[in-house]
């Protein structure tokens, strides 16, 4: 009897990853997949996400479709041998990087092998290129793991298919804050096969470079890309603040919005740097007095102060009852996943924590509660109950959140000087965006 093959179809991993699935949607307060219209049907498909929230970046790619997904993880968590089965189970294979010493990387080539298997059998293959998770707008250099074996696949598959890489970008609302947004966007496919073949003049290591780099260029064009500099800090607080009149909810907006000031930022810093360094200073002495003062910059985007401040409350006060049940609980399974949140030196990970913890916590919570209901109250009344359950977590982490903002909107309609401070910045941003 033949073993089965990580990319073999297994209808327990699909009952599975429905569920995933679910728990995928729920992290969030919106997520919205733009783009799908060019993952490509046919051929070797290599996904590309950039990565800069942990375990949170590869669900999110995974629930972008129905598909089942081969995804590679950094080897060092496939050492543990109940590790290695669970981690094949969920499709996942281990990759060296060249930290890990010379030795180890050459244990890679078996990966490569089996990542042209997967790519030759229609199984999307995800790769995070950066090599490591970073929270900043922004991308690490990528390695060229990721042309590697779209090299290979395309060697492999001898002109029977074309090989794409799809660079994706995740956009998150928050990286540290449980049901935030997130906006996936799918770019348009990198047609490798056909680049090779118009470059025939190209040595491999160019070819590598070549990939590698329209990959990067790719994935820059699905993300806020900020170059990583000392002026990250101050370019991001200013395109927040000129972004802030477009709703939360539209995702797609608000980051054109965005982008639409990084370019002119950028544009700021090339033509007048020293206008842009006084211009930097003022943002960063904003930003610190709001730290300071405990105010987000929900707060400070706001239109109507009082208003929003007295619906927040309003929102908080009538909803306490409720959420108050919903949060007694589930306490068990939130509860243990902030603390392990709390705990993680990696502020990345902590959305990542909350996720596993609900999902396998609340998701047997929640079927020991059935069992009761059922047991105490007539079904329907029973069914009724559990309905209301089932988001019981996600309905405490908002309450929460609303709480927080709530707290925050009051801080900033009582602190004048941080209002004045806000406005003569915006004001003086507007004449240089003018003059410009």
């Amino acid at each position: 009897m033949s073993r089965r093959k990580i990319y073999d179809k297994d209808n327990t991993y699909s009952t599975l990853k429905y569920i995933v699935d679910l728990y995928v949607h729920a992290s969030f307060r919106k997520i919205r997949y733009e783009g799908r219209e060019n993952l490509p049907r046919d051929g070797a498909v290599i996904l590309a996400p950039n990565h800069c929230d942990a375990l949170m970046d590869p669900m999110a790619v995974l629930a972008m479709d129905k598909r089942a997904k081969v995804f590679v993880a950094r080897a060092d968590i496939f050492q543990n041998p109940v590790l290695l089965k669970l981690l094949t189970f969920l499709k996942m294979m281990p990759i060296h990087r060249i930290r890990d010493g010379f030795r180890k990387v050459l244990a890679t080539e078996d990966t490569l092998e089996k990542s042209v298997e997967v790519l030759n059998n229609k199984v999307p293959f995800c790769i995070l290129p950066e090599g490591m998770h970073r929270p900043m707008h922004s991308l690490l250099p990528l390695g060229k793991g990721i042309s590697r074996i779209a090299l290979r696949a395309d060697k492999a598959l001898e002109g029977k298919s074309h090989v794409y890489i799809v660079p994706i970008g995740c956009e998150y609302g928050d990286y540290f804050r449980y049901r935030s947004t997130l906006l996936v966007s799918i770019g348009r496919p990198i047609d490798v096969s056909a680049y090779i073949e118009a470059n025939p003049e190209k040595s491999e290591p160019e070819l590598l470079t070549d990939i590698r780099d329209l990959t990067a260029e790719g994935m820059r064009r699905e993300i806020v890309y900020i170059p990583d500099d000392e002026d990250y800090a101050p370019t991001w607080e200013l395109a927040k603040l000129s972004s802030g009149h477009v709703p939360e909810r539209r995702l797609r907006e608000r980051m054109e919005a965005s982008r639409k000031a990084i370019r002119q930022i950028g544009a700021l810093r090339e033509k007048a740097p020293e206008k842009a360094r006084e211009l930097f200073d003022k943002v960063n002495a904003f930003m610190a007095d709001r730290r300071a003062a405990r105010v987000s910059l929900h707060s400070v985007n706001t239109c109507s102060p009082f208003g929003m401040a007295l619906w927040r409350t309003l929102t908080v006060l009538l909803s306490a009852p409720v959420v108050a049940v919903m949060a007694t609980a589930s306490l068990p399974a939130w509860g243990v996943g902030e603390w392990l949140a709390r705990r993680g030196q990696d502020r990345a990970f902590r959305n990542s924590f909350r996720f596993v913890t609900l999902f396998l916590l609340w998701t047997l919570l929640l079927i020991v509660w059935a069992v009761v209901l059922l047991c105490k109250l007539k079904w329907y009344w029973a069914l009724a109950a559990i309905a209301v359950l089932i988001p019981a977590p996600q309905w405490s982490y908002q309450w929460v959140e609303q709480l927080r903002r709530c707290v925050s909107s009051w801080r900033w309609l009582g602190n004048g000087r941080l209002r004045r401070k806000k406005e003569e910045l915006m004001e003086a941003w507007k004449k240089l965006k003018t003059n410009e």
